[in-house]
């Protein structure tokens, strides 16, 4: 027995974004709402931004597409409760203020569209949520994700990789550790450009986000349709195609 991660009986899925910098790949799952639209209908609503940077670059598309959007400043958060940033207690205090900021536009799914914090239980819980990583999540060593955290690319050339992948997966309490959805095509890595480790770290994370952008959209569509679904078991199918370790483009 299937059941679709998102049940497109129920209508348009409702999407909110969380940014934390220029939202760049939200704005493409935006832009795909607006061209699906005007052929015909879109699976899916774009309802709100979320940002825990009020000097946010990406809350300027709520203006540009009309576009209810909320803030709740992370730092000034922690710093009125005499806490550090990376107090657990705290930031499930804090999700729990999202999820009530959320709740005149009521969303489905979240798409974590550049924000740059770990979410807690009660968000994770609340929402579909789907999150972009620029290393291949499908490379295990020793039982665990290789290249998981926050330097997937610089981790992934110490590792000697060939090439490199973004993966676009669910968001679990576990750090980029949830069920794989997508993998973006390789970027070939030359070990041989002479440039340091931080510099190609860079290099190689611009094509890596730019894949991120052409995506995230598709995903969030396939998603709205139901074309993403899980068994009894939980294992993930891409309609009828087991995907254990997601789609390998």
């Amino acid at each position: 027995m299937f059941k679709p991660i998102y049940d497109s009986t129920k209508g348009k899925m409702r999407v909110a974004g969380l940014v934390s910098g220029s939202g760049s790949s939200f704005r493409t799952i935006i832009e795909q709402q607006i061209q699906m639209q005007a052929k015909g209908g879109c699976p899916y609503e774009v309802v709100g931004i979320f940002s825990d940077n009020p000097k946010c670059k990406g809350l300027d598309m709520g203006k540009e597409f009309n576009i209810p959007v909320f803030v709740n400043d992370i730092r000034a958060f922690y710093e009125k409760r005499g806490k550090k940033i990376t107090d657990k207690q705290v930031r499930e205090e804090y999700d729990k203020e999202t999820i009530k900021l959320f709740d005149p536009v009521k969303p489905d799914f979240l798409a974590y569209a550049g924000y740059v914090w770990a979410t807690t239980a009660p968000i994770v819980n609340a929402y579909i949520g789907v999150n972009a990583h620029p290393a291949d999540l499908s490379i295990e060593k020793d039982g665990r994700r290789a290249y998981a955290g926050a330097n997937g690319v610089k981790d992934a050339l110490l590792g000697g990789e060939s090439e490199v992948r973004s993966s676009l997966h669910l968001v679990t309490t576990q750090v980029d550790g949830g069920p794989i959805l997508l993998i973006s095509e390789p970027v070939a890595v030359d070990k041989n450009s002479g440039m340091s480790l931080e510099e190609a770290s860079r290099f190689y994370l611009k094509p890596l986000n730019d894949m991120t952008r052409k995506l995230f959209p598709r995903v969030v569509k396939d998603i709205a349709e139901g074309t993403y679904r899980r068994d009894d078991n939980r294992l993930l199918y891409y309609g009828d195609t087991p995907i254990p370790k997601g789609v390998r483009l």
